[in-house]
């Protein structure tokens, strides 16, 4: 699976986790609310991830650890001010907020043992 492809489906999967909690709104919404807009944020911050990675990839070493320290502080930065700004003003359940956050690490480790898994000499796919 090619860098876009893996992206993408990452992406997707964290995307498809909110269709629960869209559907829950109106039963926890302060719950559901903090989840998507965590989740979102987390979408966010690992497609620019990947963006910054590509991009870093095409340019000299030394340029490319800086491109590379300039964006982690930027995407740090986006993340902080983001999450100052629901929380005051929208006012998420911050633990479901916080585990949206975590949404692309989750998902990458379920990703990755789905794959492990399919590649096992057990699955019978």
């Amino acid at each position: 699976m090619d860098n876009k492809a893996y992206v993408k489906r990452i992406i997707t999967i964290i995307l498809l986790t909110n269709i629960p909690a869209i559907l829950t709104l109106l039963i926890v919404l302060e719950e559901g609310l903090g989840w998507i807009l965590g989740s979102l944020a987390s979408a966010i911050n690992f497609y620019w991830l990947a963006f910054n990675v590509k991009a870093s990839l095409e340019l000299q070493p030394s340029k490319s650890k800086l491109k590379a320290v300039k964006g982690t502080y930027l995407r740090l930065i986006f993340l902080l001010i983001y999450s100052i700004l629901v929380l005051s003003f929208i006012k998420p359940n911050l633990i479901s907020f916080g585990l949206g956050l975590l949404a692309a690490q989750v998902v990458i480790y379920l990703n990755e043992l789905a794959e492990y898994l399919k590649k096992s000499k057990y699955f019978r796919g």
